[in-house]
């Protein structure tokens, strides 16, 4: 993994461009937040030239490095996969948007689910959120990146977890299988033991998040203080990643 980060800072050298260089500094500030285990104070820049942005920088350099700048590119838009593969994370977590959970939507206790590494939870713990962390951890049995949790984490399927744990004020889900049915039992368990309280799932929209029967089922809130949530928390490459509450009225 050490090798995604030598590389890019190996053709940073050699495309020597500024637009370039601001991106591998951030990708660089990101990595060292998250090899720390800490929440990160705002969520990241965007990362990955537009094609316009490719042209220029190719106008102003040699054309023969032009094959360098795709590499260069591809690297920056795939820093989620380096992150995920590493550290085992997707949504990369930020105490600007965990501070605005809890004061626009008025939250002291927390239950994340399918939780994973729990990067979130470490997030919303540092802003003062109660927070408790469960996941099956069937990732654990085919992944290593289970070895080191930035926050506690409870073995306990999504389902039961809202049962065991019912007078909460938050429960929140980031990048949810795509697969299965996982999110829809989830649901289904918020409806009988938490209807109370706030559910936000992280993730893209008919994306690589979430089942495709969760997207056609449910509704979502959208009022003032969810745009503002979003608004501090837009994703750093060009994955459409964003904060979602369920509506439980409809």
């Amino acid at each position: 993994m050490t090798k995604f980060l030598t590389k890019l800072t190996n053709l940073d050298k050699k495309i020597s461009d500024p637009l370039v260089h601001k991106q591998v500094e951030e990708i660089t500030r990101i990595d060292n937040y998250v090899q720390q285990g800490r929440p990160l104070p705002r969520a990241p820049r965007r990362l990955g030239l537009l094609p316009d942005e490719f042209e220029n920088i190719l106008v102003k350099t040699d054309a023969a490095k032009k094959e360098e700048l795709t590499v260069m590119n591809n690297l920056l838009n795939n820093f989620r996969q380096y992150l995920s593969l590493k550290y085992g994370i997707w949504s990369v977590a930020n105490l600007k948007t965990a501070k605005l959970i809890k004061e626009k939507l008025e939250v002291n206790s927390a239950l994340e689910i399918m939780a994973g590494n729990a990067y979130w939870s470490k997030a919303l713990a540092e802003v003062g959120i109660n927070v408790i962390s469960t996941d099956s951890l069937e990732w654990a049995k085919t992944s290593t990146t289970g070895a080191q949790p930035f926050y506690p984490v409870i073995d306990l399927p999504a389902q039961n977890a809202g049962q065991r744990y019912a007078k909460i004020d938050l429960i929140i889900c980031s990048w949810s299988p795509n697969f299965g049915h996982s999110d829809l039992d989830a649901i289904q368990a918020w409806k009988k033991y938490n209807p109370s309280s706030h559910l936000l799932f992280i993730g893209e929209k008919n994306g690589a998040t979430n089942s495709p029967a969760f997207w056609q089922r449910n509704h979502f809130i959208k009022n003032a203080a969810l745009a503002e949530i979003n608004q501090s928390f837009q994703s750093f490459d060009f994955i459409n990643e964003q904060v979602f509450e369920i509506d439980n009225e409809l």
